[in-house]
């Protein structure tokens, strides 16, 4: 069973996720992609908190012995999955960030060589 007090501060976390992030996209300081994880994870502690029969039911069906240990787990395994995701979208750009300043570094190299030939072929006139 949840106690009172923990579906009180899980209601209360939920809606302050909601609203920060709520608010940090319309500051635009984070993407809609990336919000609506934030967003559902909120709405799925909200479920838990005020339907905590749910909770419950999923409990005992994957034998975990209290609600409020699936709640964790459920929070743990939600944060690692946005981890891992975070980590796979990280090397993404690092590989990106490192071909563009190849490509940048091959550019400039070609401007300069191309620049001085115009300028040694303005001497030979």
């Amino acid at each position: 069973m949840i106690s009172l007090v923990f579906r009180v501060v899980l209601i209360l976390c939920s809606l302050f996720t909601a609203i920060f992030i709520i608010r940090k996209i319309r500051q635009s300081k984070v993407q809609i992609n990336y919000a609506i994880f934030w967003i559902l994870f909120s709405a799925c502690l909200l479920i838990f908190s005020v339907f905590p029969e749910l909770s419950i039911s999923l409990a005992s069906l994957l034998g975990i012995y209290s609600s409020t240990n699936f709640i964790f787990l459920v929070i743990l395994f939600a944060v690692i999955i946005k981890l891992f995701f975070n980590t796979i979208e990280i090397s993404n750009l690092e590989y990106k960030i490192k071909e563009l300043s190849q490509k940048i570094a091959i550019d400039e190299k070609d401007f300069n060589e191309t620049k001085e030939n115009k300028s040694e072929e303005e001497m030979d006139e």
